[in-house]
């Protein structure tokens, strides 16, 4: 593979602008050998319900985790769906990346009962029935990128993977071979941030037109509308730094602690119970007298991670954990249900008291991530309500037929 495919993703231009996400000229071509890998929760919607929407949260973020270490030289784009995660792969790394792909569906089956489905769809395959794939990336901070994505190939992708009789698909299953997945730096390790009104709202928002210009168009509409009713994003903002407490009921770090000593022997899981708790309490101290070390500006870290958190993302759709009032939720509603009513977009949304943060570390100073979503299964619940809108629509129109 040529060394400007590998790196395709690092070398595209950063938006500096989350408003630009929804422009054209934000986006290119993703290479034809690339391959999209689909890592989905199976039955989260009824695992939530039954109360483990933390599990599912955790199971989606550790995938990310595992295909991040299969080579951190390379930049890999993905974005958390909340019961999983959508991945680009070159080519060259796509056996690498199932092995750590099939150690995060061992450590969802054995550490947390759930089943991790996962298929690989080529961008060729999608590109040559006119399904189009591309990508822009966003700068969050110095160190942190999140990646853009548009085109109905991603959308085709995940419904081929999800589809048993679908072609084109190269599914991974824990049996079918060996699995090798490091989760080095996953961390979860801060307390739920409560809402600063009335709720975390998470919203997901699809365009419906089968025109890509007049989809932008309503992106960008609701977007503009969101900064109408809610401000400029540090009004709406799930997270704060001064609100951002460290945990330290081993309810909380169980899930951490799950992921991290899955291959551990029972002293090394003590050791590294214990280790959690003692760093905690040296992050408590040192966060709030705003003390900074030789080796880590901890005085800085919190900022830094709510400007490195995934609040909002476009991925074909527009993602967003806002924080917010009922008042300003009824409004948005009110909008967008105009907007559902007119065919130009289907959406779910759903209130959550507290938002979750899961994060993956690969340095303190500057290089972490941080996931959010609502507390008791936000983006997963939202999403069932995008679904029966998106039925609906489905059936108006071949009423109309």
């Amino acid at each position: 593979m040529a060394a400007d495919t590998l790196h395709f993703y690092r070398d595209l231009p950063a938006l500096s602008s989350f408003a630009d996400v929804a422009q054209q000229h934000a986006h290119a071509d993703l290479p034809g050998d690339w391959w999209i890998a689909i890592a989905d929760v199976v039955g989260s919607t009824k695992a939530i319900e039954a109360g483990a929407y933390k599990k599912v949260n955790t199971v989606g973020v550790a995938c990310i985790a595992a295909v991040v270490n299969v080579d951190r030289a390379i930049d890999l784009p993905f974005i958390f769906g909340g019961d999983g995660a959508t991945f680009a792969i070159p080519d060259s790394l796509r056996e690498r990346v199932i092995l750590a792909l099939r150690g995060a569906q061992q450590l969802a089956q054995d550490s947390f009962g759930l089943n991790l489905r996962v298929g690989l769809v080529q961008v060729a395959s999608l590109t040559a029935q006119d399904f189009y794939v591309r990508m822009g990336k966003i700068k969050l901070s110095p160190h942190v990128m999140q990646p853009v994505l548009s085109g109905r190939g991603w959308e085709e992708a995940e419904r081929r993977v999800k589809s048993e009789q679908a072609q084109d698909v190269l599914r991974v299953t824990v049996d079918d071979g060996p699995a090798d997945a490091s989760f080095e730096g996953f961390e979860c390790r801060w307390q739920g941030v409560p809402s600063f009104h009335d709720h975390k709202l998470s919203l997901l928002v699809a365009a419906m037109s089968a025109d890509a210009q007049t989809n932008l168009a309503t992106y960008r509409r609701v977007l503009a509308q969101i900064e109408v009713l809610y401000g400029d994003v540090t009004q709406y903002h799930p997270l704060r730094a001064g609100r951002m407490h460290m945990a330290f009921h081993p309810k909380l770090l169980a899930h951490e602690w799950r992921v991290r000593t899955s291959q551990f022997n029972a002293w090394r899981r003590v050791k590294y119970f214990v280790g959690m708790l003692f760093a905690n309490t040296a992050g408590s101290y040192l966060f709030a007298n705003n003390k900074d070390t030789q080796a880590v500006r901890w005085s800085r870290y919190r900022d830094e991670l709510v400007e490195n958190s995934d609040f909002r993302k476009f991925d074909g759709m527009l993602r967003m954990v806002i924080d917010g009032s009922e008042a300003q939720a009824a409004q948005l509603q009110e909008f967008l249900e105009a907007e559902y009513r007119q065919g130009q977009l289907a959406y779910g949304i759903h209130k959550s008291s507290e938002a979750l943060v899961t994060c993956i570390v690969q340095s303190y100073n500057g290089k972490h991530q941080h996931f959010v979503d609502g507390s008791d299964g936000g983006y997963a619940i939202a999403a069932r309500e995008l679904k029966k809108r998106l039925a609906e629509m489905m059936c108006s129109k071949r009423d109309l037929i």
